[in-house]
């Protein structure tokens, strides 16, 4: 899938116990049991039908029913990432009740403030709410689960025990996260297009004057400062700054790509590489605490 829908996948860690228990009383309506916490085929169906508005939205109605693999579609795999990402949640859930973190509404309530300040306003927020089809209650439910993921993440930061002098020796060990690069990319649907524009690019100059240019048959696609490892800019083979590349193919476009600037503020790469060095911690501990849950998933 070209898009990753839910931010992280538990396929790859998850012990699941197939159950042929799927039609017994007590399981009638169960999507999975994770260490004897039900998760319900409604709350799952419920939402399904918040990202199949959403993406349909965002990306168009054929989206969901394009096929990335053989005989499979986007549809099914988010139908696949998002069971995956409930149990995830659960086994948060379960992580935090066994450690006596009470779980409240204040993060969401947060994290609905700061939608609204993104947009503006209540209402900016409640008109996009409507926009993809949704109702207040299922939007609420979104925003409780995004809750229980930053209310785990801040447990675990409050007791991982990781110190800056680790992190400044995983900093100084990966020559990788010393520098970090910001680029333009020219991405067209035809490659002889992206031909006519190559040739008359003689400049950096003239790279940039199809970036303000009002008529395009292209796309424009601006970065934030990434790392030497970033997919298209490894895929440019271009690192040196207001150099022009070549013309490449990336996620079925055609693309040329000029490097605008650097970061080598060492104090900013350490905060970077911090963030990024606690988040892989932390999946590392999610990803154990979700082999240890006995898991069982119904059919």
């Amino acid at each position: 899938m070209k898009r990753k829908i839910i931010k992280a996948l538990l396929s790859a860690v998850l012990i699941i116990n197939l159950t042929a228990c799927g039609n017994a009383a007590e399981n009638k309506d169960a999507l999975a049991i994770v260490d004897g916490e039900r998760i319900s085929n409604d709350e799952y169906l419920k939402e399904l039908d918040f990202y199949q508005k959403y993406y349909t939205k965002k990306y168009g109605e054929e989206y969901l029913d394009h096929e990335v693999e053989r005989n499979k579609t986007n549809n099914d795999v988010l139908e696949k990432e998002l069971i995956d990402s409930m149990i995830k949640d659960q086994v948060m859930k379960n992580d935090l009740k066994a450690n006596g973190v009470k779980v409240d509404d204040n993060t969401a309530t947060s994290i609905r403030n700061n939608l609204e300040d993104q947009l503006g306003s209540q209402d900016s927020l409640k008109a996009n709410i409507k926009a993809i089809g949704l109702d207040e209650n299922k939007f609420n439910q979104v925003i409780y689960n995004d809750s229980i993921r930053k209310q785990h993440y801040n447990y675990f930061l409050g007791h991982s025990g990781i110190k800056d002098s680790e992190i400044l020796e995983f900093y100084k060990a990966n020559d990788k996260y010393h520098k970090q690069y910001k680029y333009n990319v020219l991405a067209f649907d035809d490659k002889n297009e992206a031909e006519k524009a190559f040739d008359k690019i003689n400049s950096p100059a003239e790279f940039k004057s199809y970036l303000d240019n009002p008529i395009k048959n292209y796309e424009v696609i601006n970065s934030e400062f990434v790392y030497k490892d970033d997919p298209i800019l490894e895929k440019s083979e271009i690192s040196e700054k207001d150099k022009v590349s070549e013309i490449f193919e990336h996620d079925g476009k055609y693309m040329i790509l000029m490097v605008n600037s650097y970061n080598e503020n060492e104090n900013e790469l350490l905060i970077n590489v911090k963030d990024l060095y606690l988040r892989e911690k932390y999946e590392e501990y999610l990803n154990k605490l979700t082999k240890k849950s006995k898991i069982r998933l119904f059919a």
